[in-house]
């Protein structure tokens, strides 16, 4: 038996709380004056003329939003490149020892070094590949947490970053195996003699940083994010109501320290920095020192220090070791012995004080022409010397690309910075509206004032409100839809003190229940029905208000004539 035949106006007991909405009640008693104005007769075309108005202000309003989304894809698209030339020109070109990212980035990176160790071209174009492949399981989150739109953009930004790489790759001339920007980093560290690499270092990753920074700045502006750390990010600041930017900084600076760790620990002696290696064996003891230098000798001598075949010594060579007066006299000398002698012997080696500065310049010496490629460094010194690079260059260089990286974005567009909107409105009570179901919780600061314009008094509402620019950016479009002639001034917020959430926290199981229940038949069966009893009830209130007012008239004019 159907359940809606059982059910009459008498039968329904009406409770207040089954109705919130003052809105609700106020239609209720508008269509009752109405009904009761005209006889049981409404005039309908008021509100046709309200729904096709509706309407072209919607129509309106997607023709401008379907400009927007051009100009959002022109903004990824010239991110993904800006973003491709800073690795492929800046932090790529730096090779296995130079820079590393922030965050999934670095792990990329440090994955595409393992892969390619001596090719800089194939390192740049398997890093995007391999950020892609990272990104994977947080795509999957990102489109069930946070939206279709911020994941597919995400997608977007990283498959065109691919796209420009290798097209970047095959193009003459600017491809980034024969162009170089500013200087040929690799050509530099190649020179024995060059002992700026160091500074390079960091020109590069300020460099690279500015251009991450600015890629950033704009995919942020259209509401998307790079990938990696973001989908989490973005996910914990929503669900805790807090900016946690700090946070995020740290993260990535503790994933680029364990990341230049590991890279570290299997990166070869040959490809540690001369300079940390000049350090480290002119720090060594005596016994230490006197291990080494057999080896350091042999090498010396396969690197330059003689020529073997016509038994000529490099006279810088000799003359720094002492051994001066053996240029262009060295026929029936054996130079090999010579050196050896200088600490003692071949089987006596050792470095004292009449010897320590011999020591030094073959140290210097065999740094610079990659000393450790085949030699068994003892434990502690191989640890002391991958201790060091560890907080070399390649880290501190790395972490100013991050916090340049981290500024520009800031400057351009402050995520996680607050700001005051100042909204000029027809509109208020929907704007309100609006504000409060996306979840808003903050103060909404209403007034009414006059506008000028071209000589016209107009009578407009201004609402203020402060909020995060991200979140912002989610309510612009709605703001634009309520209103189309809505005029927005945005203030800088040095600081908000007391009580203040700094994310939208929109009420999830308020829409569930909501749905189920517009969805639910027998639900709305039961609305209709309680809307009716209601409307009933505010008709009957308002005839008897009626009737008492006519029954005073009356009363009074007999009391004047009185």
């Amino acid at each position: 038996m159907d359940t809606k035949e059982n059910i009459t106006i008498e039968d329904l007991e009406i409770h207040q709380e089954e109705f919130r909405s003052k809105e609700e009640e106020k239609e209720i008693k508008k269509a009752a004056k109405e009904l009761l104005k005209h006889e049981g007769q409404i005039d309908l075309s008021h509100i046709e003329n309200k729904v096709i108005s509706k309407r072209e202000q919607i129509l309106l309003v997607q023709s401008y939003f379907r400009t927007k989304f051009l100009r959002d894809l022109t903004a990824i698209m010239l991110a993904a490149l800006i973003n491709t030339i800073a690795f492929d020109y800046f932090i790529s070109a730096t090779g296995r020892t130079g820079l590393f990212p922030a965050g999934i980035g670095a792990l990329a990176r440090f994955f595409s070094v393992l892969t390619f160790p001596d090719s800089i071209a194939s390192q740049g174009s398997f890093y995007f590949i391999y950020y892609f492949a990272i990104n994977a399981p947080l795509f999957i989150f990102g489109y069930l947490k946070l939206g279709k739109k911020f994941t597919f953009t995400t997608i977007l930004y990283i498959l065109l970053q691919i796209a420009f790489d290798q097209t970047l790759q095959l193009m003459p001339f600017i491809n980034p195996a024969s162009f170089h920007l500013i200087v040929n980093y690799q050509l530099l560290q190649s020179i024995s003699n060059s002992w700026n690499t160091g500074i390079w270092l960091f020109i590069f990753g300020s460099l690279g940083g500015i251009l991450v920074g600015w890629s950033y700045s704009f995919v942020y502006k259209v509401g998307s994010s790079t990938g990696g750390l973001d989908f989490l990010t973005v996910y914990i600041s929503k669900k805790s109501s807090k900016p946690i930017g700090t946070l995020n900084r740290n993260v990535n600076f503790v994933i680029l320290a364990v990341v230049i760790t590991l890279n570290t620990a299997v990166l070869p002696v040959e490809y540690i920095n001369p300079d940390i290696k000049i350090n480290a064996f002119t720090s060594l003891s005596d016994s230490q020192a006197s291990g080494l230098l057999n080896d350091m000798i042999t090498h010396a001598i396969k690197h330059g220090a003689i020529d073997v075949e016509n038994n000529v010594i490099d006279p810088v060579f000799a003359y720094n070791m002492g051994l001066g007066d053996l240029i262009g006299n060295s026929k029936n000398i054996d130079l090999k012995e010579a050196i050896f002698e200088q600490f003692g012997g071949e089987n006596n080696l050792a470095v004292n004080g009449s010897n320590r500065a011999y020591y030094e310049y073959l140290v210097e010496y065999v740094s610079k022409t990659g000393f450790g490629k085949d030699v068994t460094l003892p434990t502690n010194v191989l640890i002391r010397l991958k201790f060091m690079f560890i907080f070399g260059p390649s880290l501190f260089a790395s972490i100013a690309l991050v916090l340049c990286s981290g500024l520009i974005t800031n400057a351009l567009y402050p995520k996680y910075k607050v700001r005051t909107y100042l909204i000029t409105t027809n509109n208020p009570k929907e704007i309100n509206k609006l504000l409060l179901n996306k979840g808003f919780q903050n103060d909404i600061v209403s007034w009414d004032g006059t506008n000028r314009i071209n000589h016209n008094y107009l009578h407009r509402s201004i609402i203020m409100v402060a909020m995060s620019v991200m979140d912002w950016d989610e309510l612009e479009r709605d703001v634009f839809m309520v209103d189309p002639q809505v005029k927005i001034n945005i203030l800088k917020t040095k600081a908000v003190k007391g009580i203040f959430n700094y994310e939208i926290k929109k009420n999830d199981d308020r829409d569930i229940i909501h749905r189920k229940v517009t969805t639910d038949d027998s639900e709305l069966e039961k609305i209709r029905q309680i809307a009716i009893v209601k409307f009933n009830k505010e008709n009957e209130r308002l005839n008897k208000k009626q009737q008492r007012k006519q029954f005073k008239k009356p009363t009074k004019t007999k009391n004047n004539d009185k």
